[in-house]
């Protein structure tokens, strides 16, 4: 009974030493990422691969009644003759469970490896084959010689002895660290002006980190940048959105790079709606959404809007300067009176989508009144402006002070911007421009 537990305990143990090997290897196979998943399947496979087995083999071996016998015949004929069959059985267990062990642990670790070496390429390719041939050369002897020793059952053993060595060192190959990309070159070219140069530097970089936003946001930059092909840094940019890889903060962020570019370099405000429109659509609820939709607010509607935002724009001397008493220029020429009533059209049509743009009827009034010399149309639209409710005190100051000064020195109707004098003064009393309607008023007076 001892030698049988002896043989039982120490079979038993070498099938548990394969089993335990087994998962310590194949965990250490998969990547970081991934070893949860295959943890999962360890369990599930060793369950159907392993224990099923091995339980089986101990049902069949147990023998449940005088019809069902023991499968193996030392069993059979211990319990016949009335013997100590236990020991017997002990003896058999130990070997089916060494058996089954060895066997499921080459199997598992022959799948594992195979899978790890899915996608392998180049160099660390040729690496994983050289570490195959180099573990079966140094370990066929030794496998060899265990087929020999204990014939077919021993066949798993001697297959797990070859695959212990290629799994052990497998993953230095297969979990190598990958250098991260190095633009140092390709921004010295770009400040250089080698841009073609930059361009295949990049390209070479990706070639090592394929999906490297860094490098694919410094392509399109260039594209758009220097080679001034909006079109394809716009499919370099929703390329990169599209990569499964990429963030969220990184899709919002190159979307806003192209809207900038867009602004920038192609000047158009609908193609950078469109791309703050993405971080919208996909990004739904979040408050990178909200800093988009906030922008988009803000673009202007057409291209002719953006080029006027970026021209530098005259500052509008006082209403009730010096200049006041200076005659009205003339138009110099029949080119500046087209281009004056083009620009009043084009207030008028953006009025007409909008009446309550504040800015565009100020400026239409300023048309009206100081380019094509209709101070009455001017009049109106600051009589329009100054009706509108909820109107800072400071604006509708201003706007007495235009209506007045135009009365004055367009109209040549002194009494009338007099009375308006009067209400901006009497209104807001402590403005800048009340202290400079007691100023005109008192020179007026002294004209009499």
């Amino acid at each position: 009974m001892s030698l049988a537990l002896s043989v039982f305990i120490g079979l038993t143990f070498l099938g548990a030493v394969f089993v335990a090997a087994t998962w310590g290897l194949s965990w250490r196979l998969v990547p970081e990422h991934r070893r949860g998943q295959q943890l999962r399947w360890l369990l599930a496979w060793s369950i159907k691969g392993l224990i099923l087995p091995a339980s089986l083999w101990a049902i069949m071996n147990i023998g449940l009644s005088w019809d069902l016998q023991p499968f193996m015949p030392q069993i059979q004929a211990a319990k016949n003759s009335g013997g100590e069959w236990f020991p017997e059985f002990l003896r058999v267990l130990g070997t089916g469970f060494f058996i089954v062990s060895s066997y499921w642990a080459a199997a598992t670790l022959g799948w594992s490896v195979v899978n790890a070496r899915v996608g392998l390429e180049g160099e660390a390719r040729s690496d994983f084959k050289a570490l195959c041939w180099t573990a079966l050369l140094g370990m066929f002897l030794p496998a060899t010689i265990i087929v020999l020793l204990g014939g077919w059952p021993t066949i798993g053993f001697a297959a797990t002895v070859i695959l212990t060595p290629l799994a052990g060192y497998a993953p230095s190959i297969l979990q190598r660290k990958k250098m991260p990309p190095m633009y140092a070159r390709a921004i010295a070219n770009l400040n250089f002006g080698k841009y073609t140069e930059a361009e295949w530097e990049i390209i070479n970089q990706l070639e090592k980190c394929e999906d490297d936003f860094e490098g694919w946001m410094m392509m399109a930059e260039l594209y758009a940048n220097h080679f001034h092909n909006m079109a394809e840094a716009e499919q370099t940019v929703l390329e990169v959105c599209d990569h499964p890889r990429t963030t969220t903060s990184e899709l919002s962020v190159a979307l806003q790079k192209l809207a900038d570019w867009q602004l920038k370099f192609a000047q158009d405000p609908d193609a950078a709606r469109r791309a703050l429109r993405m971080i919208c659509d996909r990004l739904p609820g979040t408050h990178l959404a909200r800093m988009a939709q906030l922008r988009i607010n803000q673009l202007p509607p057409t291209a002719e809007d953006l080029r006027e935002q970026r021209e530098h724009k005259p500052i509008p001397m006082p209403a009730l300067g010096d200049t006041l008493d200076e005659e009205s220029p003339p138009l110099d020429s029949e080119l500046d009176y087209d281009a004056a009533v083009e620009s009043a059209t084009g207030c008028i049509e953006k009025l007409k989508q909008d009446p309550n743009n504040i800015a565009t009827r100020e400026k239409l009034a300023r048309i009206f009144t100081e380019r094509l010399h209709q101070a009455e149309l001017g009049i109106e639209q600051i009589t329009l402006l100054l009706n509108m409710s909820g109107q800072a005190d400071a604006k509708r100051a201003e706007w007495l002070s235009l209506a007045a000064a135009w009365h004055i020195k367009y109209r040549h109707d002194p009494e009338t911007g007099r009375n308006i004098l009067e209400q901006l003064i009497r209104e807001f009393p402590q403005s800048a421009q009340a202290f400079a309607a007691r100023r005109r008023i008192r020179l007026m007076a002294a004209r009499v």
